[in-house]
C-alpha cells in the first residue's frame, strides 16, 4: 500500500516519505517532488472528486425522478379500481370479501365549494389526520403507501357547500349556519377486468350523508368508524367459528 505524500517545505521543494511494504519490516524511502508536481496532484484529486460527486448526484436524481413518475402514474391514473368515479360503472360485493384481507390503501379528499365571503376554516389535512387516527387503533390492519400493495382501499370524500334551503342545523359551532358538509366513504376491492385491461371497482361497503351537521374531519372519522366496527365484528365472527 502506498501512503499519501507527506509534504514539508524545504529549500523551495516539497519533500516527503512513502511506505514500501514490498520489503520486509517497514522500510521508508525518501522522495522529492517539486511544488508544481504537488499542486498538479492535488488539482487532479480535487477535480476527480468533484466529477464523481456530480455523477453520483445526477444518477441519484434520475432514479428518484423515475420512481416519482411511476408513483404518480399509479396514484392518479384514470379508471383505477381504488378510485371509483361517480359516473363510472361499479360492481357491488359483500363485506365478507374482506375476511382474509389486511393491507389497506387509504385516500382522503376535501372539496370546499362554499360561496360565503369568510367561511370557517376546514383543511383537507384535518380529514386525513382524523381518518388515519381511526385506522391506527386497529392493529389487524396495515396501511400501505401505494394501491399496488393493498388488498383493498378505503376512499373518503368530503365536501363543504353553501346551502340556502331548509335543512337541519349544524351541531358544530365551528361551522357557519349555511355550510353543509357532505361525506362519502367507499370500501373497494379489485373487480373484474375491462376490455382495455383496467380493473373495475368492486364496492363491498359504503356510507354517505349529504348533511353531516358536523365538521368534515369529524364526519369522516365517524363514518370510517362505522366501517371499522363492522370489519372488526366480521373478524371476531370468523375467529369464533374457528374455535
Amino acid at each position: 500500500m502506498v501512503l499519501p505524500v507527506i509534504a514539508a517545505r524545504l529549500d523551495g521543494n516539497f519533500s516527503g516519505f512513502r511506505n514500501n511494504e514490498a520489503t520486509s519490516g517497514r522500510a521508508w524511502h525518501f522522495i522529492n517532488a517539486s511544488t508544481e508536481d504537488i499542486e498538479m496532484i492535488f488539482d487532479r484529486t480535487v477535480l476527480y472528486r468533484r466529477i464523481s460527486s456530480v455523477l453520483c448526484f445526477t444518477l441519484f436524481a434520475v432514479v428518484v425522478s423515475e420512481n416519482l413518475a411511476m408513483a404518480q402514474d399509479e396514484l392518479v391514473g384514470a379508471r383505477n379500481w381504488w378510485s371509483p368515479t361517480i359516473e363510472g360503472t361499479r360492481e357491488h360485493g359483500k363485506l365478507s370479501e374482506l375476511v382474509n384481507k389486511r393491507k389497506v390503501y387509504v385516500t382522503t379528499s376535501f372539496t370546499d365549494s362554499r360561496t360565503i365571503p369568510e367561511p370557517s376554516p376546514i383543511r383537507s389535512g384535518d380529514v386525513q389526520r382524523t381518518v388515519l387516527d381511526a385506522f391506527s387503533l386497529h392493529k389487524e390492519l396495515q396501511i400501505v403507501p401505494v394501491p399496488s400493495q393493498a388488498d383493498f382501499a378505503v376512499v373518503v370524500r368530503t365536501t363543504a357547500t353553501t346551502e340556502s334551503g331548509d335543512r337541519p342545523p349544524n351541531f358544530s359551532f365551528a361551522l357557519d349556519s349555511s355550510t353543509a358538509v357532505d361525506v362519502e366513504v367507499l370500501v373497494v376491492v379489485p373487480g373484474s377486468k375491462r376490455s382495455d385491461g383496467t380493473i373495475r371497482s368492486r364496492v363491498v361497503w359504503e356510507s354517505s350523508s349529504s348533511n353531516a351537521q358536523i365538521e368534515a374531519g369529524s364526519a369522516a372519522r365517524f363514518t370510517v368508524n362505522g366501517f371499522l366496527w363492522e370489519f372488526s365484528k366480521l373478524k371476531d365472527t370468523v375467529k369464533d367459528k374457528a374455535k
